[in-house]
């Protein structure tokens, strides 16, 4: 199994899940603007399980996560590991029963080692990302 490297909630109310998880605005390390898919990530780091936590805001009705937040208000979206290969990791699970691809994206995230490309993949009811760090090739 690869490496957990993020946990990623989804949220119409920021104040909420901080105050829920006992995060105070000052743990945040960074804050990014997704143009692309409309929303707002928190990103903090739990040190003590060694992975980061990404809070998912939709900035609007067309957010990529808006849905989600409308129906729920908070709940856990997706699963983010850990790849070396965007390729190989598409390959391998594409090929298997029951997943869907939702997309690749490149942001420039600097709490994550700057340029970055993901893919999605969705299983049932599960979402994957795999990160892969491209400025550490």
């Amino acid at each position: 199994m690869k490496k957990i490297h993020h946990l990623a909630l989804v949220t119409n109310n920021l104040e909420l899940t901080l105050n829920s998880l006992n995060i105070k605005k000052s743990d945040i390390q960074e804050v990014f603007i997704d143009h692309e898919q409309k929303n707002t990530i928190y990103f903090v780091y739990i040190k003590e399980n060694n992975l980061w936590l990404e809070i998912i805001v939709p900035t609007n009705e067309n957010s990529t996560t808006y849905n989600f937040a409308k129906k729920f208000g908070l709940g856990l979206h997706h699963l983010g590991f850990t790849t070396n290969n965007l390729e190989e990791t598409e390959k391998n699970y594409v090929s298997r029963p029951m997943v869907f691809k939702i997309g690749n994206y490149k942001n420039k995230v600097e709490c994550f080692g700057g340029e970055i490309s993901t893919i999605f993949m969705a299983i049932k009811g599960l979402i994957l990302e795999f990160v892969y760090n491209v400025q550490k090739k």
